[in-house]
């Protein structure tokens, strides 16, 4: 069983990541100068979403340890 506090620690980590995948991933394309063309949307986009909803899964799966709650 999660407490009141520890949920809301867990979520506002959660969301802490995400929003530094999100600035991470578009300062690294400007650094490396990364068009805006067909192949940025058929690789960048898809590589933001699996990185946002990786870190959702991470933070939303449960702890299967002994069986114990």
């Amino acid at each position: 069983m999660i407490t009141l506090a520890g949920w809301m620690m867990k979520l506002w980590m959660k969301r802490t990541l995400i929003i530094i995948w999100m600035f991470l991933f578009f300062y690294l394309r400007s650094v490396f100068d990364v068009p805006e063309n067909i192949y940025y949307i058929l690789i960048g986009f898809p590589l933001l979403l699996g990185g946002i909803f990786f870190i959702g899964y991470l933070f939303e799966r449960e702890s299967y340890g002994n069986g114990k709650d």
